[in-house]
């Protein structure tokens, strides 16, 4: 199902360049700054459209997406949900229908929160940030996540594979699970280990910055990220990245080993740290051989 109309509720480069995609479509978008779809806001009514969109898309923090959830759900922005972060809003759903539900006492709302999670599904478009402006060919070509819960409905499962066939995205279905963990190794633990690198460098050192080739200057390039976002990102998926890291870690544990056993005055030691290195560099050669030949010359990052 293609939807006709469809409210985007955020804010930033992402939400901007989906509303541009959908435009040039035809279809009716209404962009919704967070704080219209607040709890204050539903208790107001501002925000509240005049009959529910087809589709609504949240483009809010992850931590934020199961309290706008059930504040516009409260409202009927839409007759579905989906996020752009790929979080389960489900599982912080008794939390958010509890403020929701708070909120609804004082106005006398018997209907304020829903029971099912049938009209919501978490979708995580992989978007190539490098630029800062909005455009409506940001999501073309690119993977978007679709990550269904048992509750999501066929109905709004084909809601969202309408907005991804508009934005000219590839969708992927997968679990809640394997989109964490999937993140976290391509995403999440790269840009804290490149952050980690970067950090040799501050406070900034002239004589080891004139030595810098333009080379680190974009392998660190990563490590320009918004705090506040990125934090954010973590936090809401610490248990899969802190995996990585710990094999990451496993790794440094046997370069560290095999660095301090090039040294050694037994002969068999000296050997036997010399096949370690090279074998953790072939692991890293083979590994972005792997990646350079999926993307064959394509350049581009995810958040």
């Amino acid at each position: 199902m293609i939807p006709r109309t469809v409210a985007v509720v955020g804010g930033g480069t992402i939400a901007s360049s989906l509303t541009l995609a959908l435009a040039r479509h035809g279809v009716r978008v209404r962009l919704v700054p967070e704080n219209l779809a607040g709890a204050g806001a539903a208790e107001a009514g501002a925000g509240a459209p005049d009959r529910p969109a087809d589709l609504a898309v949240l483009a809010v923090p992850p931590s934020r997406v199961a309290t706008v959830l059930a504040h516009c759900r409260r409202v009927g922005f839409a007759e579905a949900y989906t996020d752009m972060t790929g979080v389960d809003a489900t599982a912080g759903r008794d939390a958010a229908d509890g403020q929701a539900t708070g909120s609804a006492d004082a106005t006398g709302s018997a209907d304020a929160t829903r029971s099912d999670d049938s009209d919501y599904l978490a979708g995580h478009p992989l978007t190539d940030l490098t630029g800062s402006d909005a455009s409506a060919g940001l999501f073309e070509g690119r993977p978007w996540v679709l990550a269904p819960t048992p509750a999501t409905s066929r109905e709004t499962l084909n809601r969202v594979l309408g907005l991804t066939a508009l934005c000219g995205a590839v969708p992927v279905v997968m679990d809640h699970a394997s989109h964490d963990a999937a993140m976290a190794r391509t995403a999440h633990a790269p840009r804290l280990l490149t952050a980690l690198l970067a950090a040799r460098f501050h406070p900034p050192q002239p004589h080891l910055l004139r030595l810098t080739e333009p080379d680190l200057c974009e392998l660190l390039r990563p490590a320009d990220l918004d705090t506040e976002l990125w934090s954010d990102l973590l936090r809401g998926n610490a248990a899969a990245v802190s995996a990585v890291l710990r094999e990451v870690s496993a790794d440094l544990d046997v370069l560290l080993a095999a660095l301090e056993g090039v040294d050694s005055p037994d002969a068999t030691d000296r050997e036997q740290s010399r096949k370690q290195l090279a074998h953790l560099l072939e692991q890293g050669r083979d590994g972005y051989a792997a990646v350079a030949a999926h993307h064959s010359g394509r350049a581009g990052g995810v958040r």
